[in-house]
């Protein structure tokens, strides 16, 4: 998970993620924020599925962008991720 206060750290953060192996990260941000940073990493030469295991925007829509609600969306993506069976996760 990525959350830091500041987006050129958060895309380093990134960058240097891109360069090791991980099944996949969350990265705190807007879909804009997400746009810019696609491109970013591909100028950085980093292949498209691999910036897709990125997620970004994180949380669940449903439940709204306070900072409360996304804590919730991203809790309740940890818990489906904890209770699925060894064989499915990662695939999602």
């Amino acid at each position: 998970m990525i959350l830091t206060f500041s987006h050129i750290l958060d895309l380093e953060l990134c960058h240097r993620l891109l360069n090791h192996g991980f099944l996949r990260c969350g990265l705190i941000g807007s879909a804009t924020k997400w746009a810019r940073f696609r491109s970013r990493l591909s100028a950085l030469a980093h292949p498209p599925a691999e910036i897709a295991r990125i997620t970004c925007p994180i949380g669940d829509p449903a439940l709204g962008k306070h900072p409360q609600a996304i804590a919730l969306g991203v809790a309740a993506e940890f818990l489906r991720q904890h209770t699925r069976p060894q064989a499915l996760r990662g695939r999602v």
